[in-house]
Order: structure tokens, then C-alpha cells, then sequence
């Protein structure tokens, strides 16, 4: 039996959105398929989103130009790190990585591959960018701000979301688990600003108490009247895999560890950075050339790499003057197009001897 459905589609900037062939009588009425109706009189035409799922039989086919090229192969704590979530610093993303023991300086090797490692652009911090992957929302390509000594890696991406945080304060730990103000001029009611199952990031810890840094989850949340007394309690801490942790390489890299929390107590402290979280684990990709100079390559197929060049010449005819030649390298530039175009269609392509065999 013939299928009755029919599908198309239409191009929305980068989208490519699929359609259903419906035919609908003026009263609304939906025919059972494209048509005539019992009378006799024609509905009207009307495209609609797929109302059935389709397993197979459905093919799109696209072509893409890249913004940038991966340039090696992916390689864990080389060229490719794990992170455990994101922030917002300053209006802008920041990625988060955590490890057993030891804060993660992205200044340092061999985190400093996403300031260093941008294959095809001079080095440097303004000069180089991330790809992340595996996140449930930043996945993409990201230009680098900050390489932190915290384990924070600021992005120019921005944000359009205010978390709470507070930098360089007098934080106090216990043994259980829980952080509160240390009692100095900054009167911070820690529960007032997070509750039970939110993520916390911890750091400015480094020196004194590695298993006080790095992204916890939070527990429990205690109001209080008192600064010293409005505390957060957490149960779970997250760190990446890395292969110079006894704790954690057990388990793999490329997994995320966690563990019960466990504080040592810690008081007169002045630098402690605290801010919400969102847990995400995904990884970062460096060595990433991207098209941001001259010297870029652009990934065309041939036909239009030559048909680009007969754009530009219709472009400098133009600018002097020249309409005939400026008239001349378009009807080139839309030739190619075309063949471009056609070299995408697949099946047979019949050639005879007679009209009735050529058509």
C-alpha cells in the first residue's frame, strides 16, 4: 500500500525544521489523507509539525563549515580536562575542576594547555579558546578570560544569571561538615542564600585544608538570628579522576569520584571564595584553532572555494564601476553554486540515445 504521508522542510537561520503534508476543510475538519473530500470540493493545504514518529525513511543530508578545528587527537590531562560544573564570575561562565588533593591551577601544567595549547594562534590567554563537550547546556566553542589558581576558568561567555558567591571572606569549618561566618566585619548568613540539594564551590582553602576546597553538595541549610550560627551543612564532595590521585584512579579516568565530606576545622581564615554552583560534569577541550585571522583556512569543498572567487572579483568590479565584468562573475559565482548543489543529489543518472530515454 502507497504511503500517505508526505514531508518537506524549510531552513531557519542554522535550523532545519521537518514539516508534514495536511489537508484541512474550511470547518477545521482533517482529511484522513492529502485529496478530495466525499463532496468533492478541495481542503486547503496545510503544513504542520509530524504528528507520527517515523523510525525510517527519513534522511537529511547538510553541509557544514566549521568555526574552528580540533587539532589533535583528544587525550585525558594532555590536551582534553574534566570538570564537575560551572559558575557565574562577573557576569561571565566559569568552569570548575576539582581534584582529590591539591587545588588546580589552570596556570600550571598541565591545565595551562588551554592558554598554550591553541594550535594555529600565537599563544597567549587573549588569543585562546576551549571547546566543551559532554555539558547539558555549554557545549560549543568558548574564548578564555582567566586561567584561575583556584580551579575556576573564566570564559568571555556571559551569563544572563546572578548566583550568590562571596570572595576573600572569613569563613570558619567544623568537622561537621558545616561553614559559617568566622565572626568578622562582613556579617555573612551563609543559609539565607542556598538550601538543601544545592551545589556549593569552596575554595582559598589551599595551604590549610584540601578537603575543605572543591564542589559539595549541600545538606542541610540552619537559619539563625547570628552570623556564626546561620551555617550550611554538606554531605558529598566531587572531584575529577586524575591519574596522579591514589584516592581516585582506581576508578578511571574520565569519571567523576565522590566521597562523604569530610572538613578539618579550620578558623581565622580571610581569603575563602564561596559561590553556587550548578554540577555538570563535562570536559574541556584545548588545542582548538579558530578562525580568527587571515591566516585561517576555510573548510569549503572545491566548487566553492572557486565559486568564493568569482564572488570577491563581481565584488571588486563593482566597487569600480565595472558592471559587465561584475555581471559576468556572479552568473559564475551562481553556477557553481549549482553544481555545488547538484553534486549532493544521489541516484542513478540515466543517459540514452533518444529523447524518451534522456528524460
Amino acid at each position: 500500500m502507497a504511503s500517505s504521508k508526505f514531508y518537506a522542510y524549510y531552513v531557519r537561520g542554522r535550523q532545519v525544521a521537518i514539516v508534514q503534508h495536511d489537508y484541512t476543510l474550511g470547518s477545521g475538519q482533517t482529511l484522513s489523507q492529502p485529496g478530495l473530500n466525499s463532496v468533492g470540493a478541495r481542503g486547503d493545504v496545510l503544513w504542520k509539525s509530524p504528528t507520527e514518529a517515523i523510525s525510517k525513511g527519513l534522511e537529511i543530508e547538510y553541509a557544514y563549515s566549521p568555526r574552528y578545528r580540533v587539532s589533535s587527537n583528544a587525550a585525558v590531562d594532555v590536551n582534553k580536562f574534566y570538570v564537575n560544573g560551572w559558575t557565574v564570575i562577573g557576569g561571565y561562565l566559569a568552569f570548575l575542576r576539582a581534584k582529590a588533593t591539591g587545588a588546580v591551577t589552570w596556570a600550571g601544567t598541565p591545565e595551562s594547555a588551554v592558554t598554550s595549547g591553541s594550535s594555529g594562534d600565537t599563544g597567549g590567554q587573549s588569543l585562546d579558546y576551549i571547546v566543551v563537550g559532554g555539558s547539558s547546556r555549554w557545549n560549543g566553542l568558548h574564548k578564555v578570560q582567566t586561567a584561575g589558581t583556584e580551579g575556576q576558568l573564566v570564559t568571555y561567555t556571559k551569563v544572563n544569571q546572578t548566583v550568590p558567591y562571596f570572595e576573600d571572606q572569613d569563613i570558619d569549618f567544623n568537622t561537621d561538615e558545616e561553614v559559617y561566618d568566622g565572626g568578622g566585619t562582613s556579617n555573612i548568613y551563609l543559609a539565607d542564600h542556598f538550601s538543601a540539594g544545592d551545589y556549593v564551590w569552596i575554595s582559598g582553602v589551599t595551604g590549610e585544608a584540601d578537603t575543605n576546597e572543591g564542589l559539595f553538595k549541600i545538606a542541610s541549610v540552619s537559619q539563625s538570628s547570628t552570623d556564626t550560627s546561620s551555617k550550611i551543612t554538606v554531605d558529598t564532595r566531587y572531584v575529577v579522576v586524575d591519574s596522579s590521585s591514589a584516592t581516585t584512579s582506581a576508578t578511571g579516568l574520565g569519571t567523576e569520584y565522590s566521597a562523604a565530606a569530610a572538613f578539618d576545622a579550620k578558623d581565622g581564615l580571610s581569603v575563602v571564595n564561596i559561590y553556587k554552583a550548578h554540577r555538570d560534569f563535562a570536559y574541556v577541550l584545548t588545542d582548538v584553532n579558530t578562525l580568527n585571522d587571515e591566516t585561517d583556512e576555510i573548510d569549503l569543498p572545491e566548487y566553492l572555494a572557486k565559486a568564493l572567487v568569482y564572488y570577491v572579483k563581481a565584488k571588486v568590479a563593482e566597487d569600480r564601476g565595472e558592471l559587465e565584468q561584475k555581471e559576468y562573475n556572479m552568473r559564475e559565482f551562481k553556477r557553481l553554486l549549482e553544481r555545488n548543489e547538484s553534486s549532493k543529489i544521489w541516484g542513478a543518472r540515466r543517459i540514452g540515445t533518444d529523447e524518451t530515454a534522456i528524460r
